[in-house]
């Protein structure tokens, strides 16, 4: 099966141009060229179309000076991309009759040409001006785009131009040959828009002082999209009117910025030979990055883990931010369809374990995140701006994030409680994932009173039914358990099975198979995502939430009011 597009494949197509050497050992294409180039490509912006435009009209003066084909002229009579290479070897084919004057006009620091296709759109009468020092960097860009699309596509593709008397004119081509790399380029790189937004997230971060990952912290966060709503309504950027969303690109962007400064410090130590210690932090680095976390709520809310209630819709809601879930559409006001159609949505911090340094933001998006959403949806009800958001805003106070934090510890000891109930019905089923129930929530102290005399048999099934034989006893008579961890986490179980009353958890639910199936399934993972409330809340332990609230509550009003204000009297 093939693989799918990767960026490395734009960086390779690019290495393979800037990369390349001479005869003598030295840079192909200059470095600064080569710096254009790579600009060009990796923003897509409007210089890329402006270049193709010009490299176009380079293949076709190449093509006639050298009398068969542009290739030839490119890769064997250049030795490199200079621009007195350039100059010399087209004076020399205008001297030897190969360029005459009806295609072009030589001075001494340019090329005019003249024929008709090639002409600057909208005025054929005006010849088109390419100076010898743009011709390196133009002939980079089409090596690039040989690596990239092909020499026989790119070859079709100019091929109306080539040909003795154009059928086609320069811009036409360039219209197409834009279009292939545009396609080639949004298979392998991030959207447009994206791109737009990483720009002004690394400009933000330039004007503060540096551009690194330890420079964005919870104030810069805030403070970003604070400068990203000030900005006058033409310089916005899509994807940052939300709070939320803009905090989740800077924390996605510091990743980058890691991961790319683990990416460079690996290189050089690679080139140094492996020897410091540095090296060794870098290849732990790329190692731990390699495999990746997954969010536990993902497992925990997909078939079958999911057919048990393990948290009800608002549970699941709290936890998205943190944990991320299946976001609801309707909750912003840029819904993509991943939204709408209930597919997996990761949290703020992407496909990446949320760092707890950035604990705060999380806060203001549970809090002033939700304030902005309620807001969008009144809005959209048609109601007045004001009154959406002092409505909104009207009960937010004091302890609006000291509330929010206690509702992670509140699900954590709802999580807590079912695990208990888990444990009681996957003890009476005698299936083996309450011993490992057993062991993540008492620890091995607690397994060994309840299996110990299980020990024994080397048959695989004969030891299944002892074991399943003791599991049923001991949750049949916790009494009977000796006294310790094991008997009063197996009490625990049985005083929590009589609490507990949501799907999976009922008498009648013991019968279903598919419950069964369910339960085994959900009980490890529900215990993972117990141990990452845990970390959070010990987290909030070392914050006070009091003390960032009074102030975060007129920054946001303030800009809430800009947002919407603004808009509705526009």
């Amino acid at each position: 099966m093939a693989e799918a597009p990767s960026p490395q494949e734009v960086a390779e197509a690019l290495a393979l141009t800037l990369e390349r050497e001479d005869a003598t050992g030295a840079p192909w294409c200059p470095p600064g060229d080569g710096v254009a180039v790579r600009r060009w490509v990796t923003d897509r912006s409007a210089a890329l179309g402006c270049g193709i435009r010009r490299a176009v009209r380079l293949a076709r003066l190449m093509a006639v000076a050298d009398g068969r084909d542009y290739t030839r002229f490119l890769y064997m009579r250049l030795l490199a991309l200079r621009a007195r290479h350039f100059q010399q070897l087209l004076q020399a084919a205008a001297a030897e009759g190969r360029l005459p004057k009806s295609v072009a006009m030589l001075s001494a620091s340019a090329v005019h040409l003249k024929e008709p296709a090639l002409a600057a759109p909208g005025d054929a009468r005006e010849a088109f001006e390419i100076d010898f020092a743009q011709m390196p960097r133009l002939a980079a860009l089409i090596d690039v785009l040989h690596n990239a699309l092909g020499f026989a596509a790119v070859a079709e593709m100019l091929a109306p131009l080539l040909r003795p008397t154009p059928t086609s004119s320069a811009t036409e081509v360039s219209r197409t040959l834009h279009a292939a790399l545009n396609a080639w380029l949004g298979q392998r790189l991030m959207s447009a828009n994206h791109m737009l937004q990483a720009q002004r997230m690394r400009a933000f971060l330039a004007g503060r002082g540096r551009v690194s990952p330890d420079a964005i912290d919870d104030e810069g966060i805030l403070s970003f999209w604070t400068a990203a709503m000030e900005a006058a309504e033409d310089e916005r950027v899509d994807g940052f009117r939300l709070y939320r969303s803009a905090a989740a690109a800077m924390l996605r962007y510091r990743q980058a910025l890691r991961d790319a400064a683990t990416a460079r410090q690996l290189e050089q130590s690679i080139e140094g030979g492996l020897d410091t210690a540095e090296a060794d932090i870098a290849i732990d680095q790329v190692e731990a990055a390699s495999e990746g976390w997954q969010s536990p709520l993902r497992a925990l809310t997909a078939p079958p883990a999911s057919q048990v209630k393990w948290l009800t819709r608002k549970e699941q809601h709290w936890l998205f931010n943190y944990l991320g879930g299946r976001a609801e559409g309707d909750e912003a006001d840029d819904a993509t369809d991943a939204d709408a159609s209930g597919a997996w949505n990761p949290g703020l911090a992407g496909d990446e374990r949320f760092d707890l340094a950035f604990r705060l933001t999380l806060l203001r998006a549970d809090v002033f995140g939700a304030a902005q959403a309620s807001i969008v949806a009144r809005l959209r009800k048609r109601a007045q701006v004001d009154a959406a958001i002092t409505q909104a805003m009207e009960a937010i106070d004091d302890a609006s994030y000291a509330a929010a934090a206690a509702a992670y510890g509140d699900v954590g000891q709802q999580l807590q409680l079912e695990c208990l109930a888990a444990l009681a019905a996957l003890m009476e089923a005698g299936a083996a994932e309450a011993v490992i129930l057993l062991d993540l929530l008492g620890s091995r102290e607690a397994v060994t009173p309840i299996i110990g005399a299980a020990r024994g048999p080397r048959d695989a099934d004969a030891m299944r039914k002892l074991v399943a034989g003791a599991l049923r006893a001991a949750i049949a008579d916790p009494t009977a358990v000796p006294e310790g961890p094991g008997r009063k986490l197996v009490l625990d179980a049985v005083a929590a099975a009589r609490k507990v009353n949501r799907a999976g958890f009922r008498r009648e639910d013991r019968a279903d198979a598919d419950m069964a199936v369910a339960l085994q399934s959900g009980a490890a993972v529900v215990v993972e995502v117990m141990r990452e409330l845990e970390r959070l809340t010990a987290a909030f332990l070392r914050l006070d939430p009091a003390a960032h609230m009074a102030g975060d509550r007129d920054r946001f009003l303030q800009i809430f009011r800009r947002i919407y204000l603004a808009t509705n009297d526009n």
